[in-house]
């Protein structure tokens, strides 16, 4: 299967952002010399602040391809300033909102920033340190596997230790010496473990001690505050997930061993197997614009919506204005990076493109990164994969402009629980299976064949990756639920219950205890679980459907609960999970 290069951006491909969020800056200091908000300007500041979380919410979810700390200082002047924290708190004191929803809004955004001014900004600081630790401390162990692989001969230029790896592995044919090979990458990235636990471990004593401070029983107890589960349903989500994952590995390792024999650890023979059930098939790329249309046909079909792509938007980014009816209600700006060119020439414009802060401010914008390949007669292609993450993508930027009400905070998506926000993107993604998609890319049967085979793949991939997902969800709760203990204690109690280590190593875990998420989040991991099983439940009626037979007003009331945090939050089958991916796997293609 074709694997995706990865390239650098340069610096000089981020100037124009610099403008935007430089221009926006601007705009609120404006608004704020005003001395007074209105309603109408608290609107804009908040859609302000929302554009700027977005986009560095987007680079931070890229930051493997592009280095853009030399922005940070944008984020600390929105988000980091104490002075303007106070200035903003006491302008939206004195306003009075006439509009319920808003006035809603501001006490809110009142009382985050009241929490804000109270926190303890030195063990802030701190976590943050610790975190830039703990992400150096991943990274000093993935130069020692890259360094290794370059000493056996592999290119290791414009890929990532784990992708040129993998690759390695799943090509080697000799399963002794693949095993070899898995057992040195899993020894260099264990090196500095004990450092590495060390550091995670660090973090989560300084959240309970604040925590404490604060009156709360325990780092999950303040976590759980933001959702609209309790915590015993939390746990039973954990639990539930943890106990299919194990049972559902069992039953991969054996269709492992059944296709390329008998093995010790199946699942380091998995890009392996995977070369195997491929055989001598070829696999496709898709037409971007193709891929983009059918969304778009979605997005009509089930909300309602129009899109036109600006004619102006320029080769490196097609702006798309979203409309509802005769209104207009955001932008979506998909940033194109093609894949095939080189370092300095891959400078798109996407998120750096033009913004008018003076008109369309107070309209949402979201970003979406597509990394493409361009054919010699110019067309752009991408890989399933890209399509997957594609999809997923347009449903945080539906998420991000449909919204109902905001706050201006650095996520942007405050104003949802935790265990939904992930709901409407986890849908979207699942559309690569529908039927109707293959139809529409009118697709020779024997790239029908290679897209059934994409499909399988991807849903492979998922079953592999459940046993990661469950234990780090497991272990997030667990450590910040406890009133001490760290990382080992924690993965050792979820051994005694599930039997884990027989599927795993604690070496996989601490790497993901310095994701932005648990730091903003911590112990609410379980969230993605949710989402998983929830847009399981939601999408598994549509694939017996045609696009054309979904009419907006049957799904009326389906996504309120993505777009309102006073909808309640379900309470779906975490089996549902399991059982959307074997529908998906066995349903025959469209």
């Amino acid at each position: 299967m074709q694997l995706d290069a990865i390239t650098s951006l340069d610096e000089s491909s981020l100037v124009a952002t610099q403008k935007i969020l430089s221009g926006a800056k601007n705009r609120l200091d404006a608004i704020l010399a005003e001395r007074r908000l209105t309603e109408e300007s608290f609107v804009e500041l908040a859609a302000i602040y929302d554009n700027v979380a977005y986009v560095f919410l987007y680079l931070e979810s890229n930051e493997q391809y592009v280095d853009y700390r030399w922005l940070l200082p944008y984020r600390d002047a929105f988000f980091k300033d104490q002075d303007l924290d106070r200035t903003l708190l006491a302008l939206c004191e004195s306003l009075q909102c006439g509009n319920p929803d808003i006035e809603e809004c501001r006490r809110a955004y009142v009382g985050h920033l009241n929490d804000k001014l109270a926190a303890d900004h030195t063990s802030t600081a701190e976590l943050a340190r610790l975190q830039d630790q703990a992400k150096d401390i991943v990274q000093a162990g993935r130069k020692d596997q890259l360094a290794f692989l370059a000493r056996l001969g592999v290119d290791t230029e414009g890929g990532t230790a784990d992708t040129i790896g993998y690759t390695l592995i799943s090509a080697t044919p000799d399963a002794a010496r693949r095993t070899k090979l898995a057992s040195a990458m899993t020894a260099l990235r264990d090196r500095r473990l004990d450092p590495l636990i060390d550091t995670v471990d660090r973090m989560i004593d300084i959240r309970r001690a604040t925590s404490r401070r604060q009156g709360a029983r325990s780092v999950l107890e303040q976590t759980m505050r933001r959702c609209a589960i309790p915590e015993d349903t939390a746990r039973h989500i954990v639990d539930a997930y943890v106990s299919g994952a194990v049972e559902d590995r069992g039953l991969l390792d054996s269709e492992i061993r059944e296709a390329i024999g008998d093995v010790d650890t199946p699942v380091d023979h998995f890009g392996h197997y995977i070369r195997t059930l491929q055989g001598d098939l070829k696999v496709p790329l898709f037409d971007l614009r193709s891929c983009l249309d059918f969304m778009e046909g979605v997005t009509t079909r089930v909300f309602g919506l129009s899109m036109r792509r600006l004619p102006d938007s320029g080769p490196g980014v097609w702006t798309v204005v979203v409309f509802r009816g005769d209104e207009t209600i955001g932008y979506i700006n998909f940033d194109l990076w093609d894949s095939g060119r080189n370092r300095t020439a891959n400078t798109t414009s996407g998120i750096r493109n033009r913004v008018d802060w003076g008109s369309i401010v107070q309209l949402p914008i979201a970003y979406i990164s597509c990394r493409f390949h361009r054919n010699p007669d110019g067309r752009e292609i991408i890989t399933f994969q890209n399509v997957h993450s594609l999809f997923h993508e347009v449903g945080h930027a539906l998420n991000h402009i449909l919204i109902r009400k905001r706050l201006p905070t650095l996520s942007g998506l405050d104003y949802l629980p935790l265990e939904r926000i992930e709901d409407l993107s986890m849908w979207t993604e699942k559309w690569v299976y529908h039927p109707d998609f293959v139809s529409h890319l009118d697709l020779s049967e024997e790239e029908r064949e290679g897209m059934r085979f994409c499909q399988r793949v991807k849903i492979l991939e998922y079953r592999r990756n459940h046993i990661d997902r469950a234990v780090t969800a497991a272990l997030d709760f667990e450590v910040h639920r406890a009133s001490s203990g760290g990382l080992r204690e924690a993965f050792k109690r979820l051994d005694d219950r599930f039997g884990v280590a027989r599927h795993c190593s604690l070496g996989e875990f601490p790497v993901y205890f310095a994701w932005p998420m648990i730091n903003a989040n911590p112990g609410a991991t379980f969230a993605y679980t949710r989402s998983a099983a929830e847009s399981a439940e939601a999408f598994s009626p549509l694939l017996s459907r045609r696009l054309s037979d979904l009419e907006p007003a049957e799904f009326e009331a389906s996504f309120g609960a993505c777009l309102d945090f006073d909808e309640p939050s379900s309470s779906p089958d975490i089996g549902s999970i399991f059982a959307f991916y074997n529908d998906a796997l066995w349903r025959p293609a469209g």
